[in-house]
C-alpha cells in the first residue's frame, strides 16, 4: 500500500506528489528542493537527487526508528540510499 503526500519545496515556487510504501511516515522527508531552490539561495548539497531536478533530504533519525520499530533492520544501516532502493519513497 501506499500513500501520497504533497511538499512544497524550500523556495516555495513548487509543489511535488511523493509516495510513501509500506507504512514509512511521511516525516521521513525534511525538505525538498525543487530545480529552481539553489538559484533562490536554498542549497542541497546533502539531499538525495530524485527525478525532474528535484532533491529530497531526508530525516534519518525517523527512518531509523521506522527501520528498527517495523522492519526488525539495525538502524545503523538506514541511509538514503537504503529508502529509495527500497522503494520506500518514490
Amino acid at each position: 500500500m501506499s500513500v501520497t503526500h504533497k511538499f512544497s519545496c524550500r523556495c516555495g515556487e513548487n509543489t511535488i506528489s511523493l509516495s510513501f510504501c509500506d507504512n514509512m511516515p511521511a516525516e521521513v522527508v525534511d525538505r525538498v528542493f525543487c530545480p529552481h531552490c539553489d538559484g533562490n539561495g536554498h542549497p542541497h548539497q546533502e539531499a538525495w537527487p530524485f527525478p525532474g531536478d528535484w532533491f529530497v533530504h531526508f530525516d534519518l533519525e525517523v527512518a531509523r526508528i521506522y527501520a528498527m520499530a517495523k522492519l526488525d533492520i539495525d538502524p545503523a544501516l538506514v541511509n538514503p540510499g537504503f529508502i529509495m532502493d527500497r522503494g520506500f519513497v518514490r
